[in-house]
């Protein structure tokens, strides 16, 4: 137990299964990428209106149409990749691409997918605190959580395998947004500081 004060204290629980989260749907070699061996660099993108992005081939965050657009901030391992897309897209880019420009999973191909398991969705709404701080967190059981930034009331739908848990919770890292933005080049997420998913600085990105 380690306390981080607020009263607020993080459990370590090594080797215990805990139902209704997503490691329980992945192979071992799956499950080496999803647990941080570092640590997790925050990444943010701004999601608007018919957008979301996906995480890995486990789960979905998109805005509503109906709603302003709002900062999501990734807190999971570095080694998933993140893919912001057009929510109309996402299911064909989904099967297209599950195990080679989206991982985990790592196996390509359809089959893998229908072994995870259909998706069901969970619609949710997440009161803003301002651009300065996190309203809230989304955690995704067994691989961490989404911070959410913004003014007014998102309107947000996460997707994930069906008998996944997911909650909404006070914000534990509220102030970690703006460090954390970045873009997405096409092929991998870059921190506006210059630094990719990897934590590698590319080449011309981030200096002046």
């Amino acid at each position: 137990k380690a306390d981080l004060g607020d009263g607020r204290s993080l459990y370590d629980t090594p080797g215990l299964l805990v139902p209704g989260t997503l490691t329980q749907l992945l192979t071992p070699a799956e499950l080496k990428m999803v647990v941080p061996k570092r640590k997790v660099e925050p990444i943010t993108f701004r999601v608007g209106p018919g957008k979301c992005v996906l995480i890995g081939g486990l789960a979905r965050i998109e805005v509503s149409e109906d709603s302003k657009p709002f900062l999501f901030t990734f807190f999971v391992s570095n080694e998933i990749k993140l893919h912001p897309t057009k929510t109309d897209k996402a299911d064909e880019f989904l099967q297209t691409h599950a195990g080679n420009m989206i991982t985990p999973p790592l196996d390509p191909g359809p089959e893998r997918m229908e072994q995870i398991g259909e998706f069901e969705h969970h619609d949710i709404e997440v009161d803003g605190a301002g651009w300065k701080e996190a309203g809230a967190d989304i955690t995704l059981r067994g691989i961490g959580w989404v911070a959410v930034t913004g003014a007014g009331t998102a309107k947000v739908r996460v997707s994930v395998p069906k008998g996944i848990g997911i909650s909404v919770r006070p914000p534990l890292m509220p102030f970690d947004v703006w460090a954390a933005t970045a873009r997405y080049t096409g092929g991998r997420s870059v921190r506006k500081s210059g630094k990719s998913k990897s934590g590698k600085r590319r080449k011309g990105v981030g200096r002046r």
